[in-house]
């Protein structure tokens, strides 16, 4: 279970990532494992997000 913060303190951009990513996997095993949506599904979905972002300068 996470842990709640008190207001006065502060997680680093690091531990703010990885609460994302956890929850992010998470709800994808949720989703696959209930055959809402495959994970290859989701794959392609991304992969479409993705190309319609605009590209970054190199």
């Amino acid at each position: 279970m996470a842990e709640k913060l008190g207001t006065k303190e502060i997680v680093t951009a690091e531990e703010l990532l990885m609460s994302e990513v956890i929850q992010m996997e998470a709800l994808i095993n949720i989703l696959d494992r209930k055959g809402i949506v495959s994970k290859q599904e989701l794959l392609e979905e991304m992969k479409t997000i993705q190309a319609k972002l605009p590209v970054k300068p190199t």
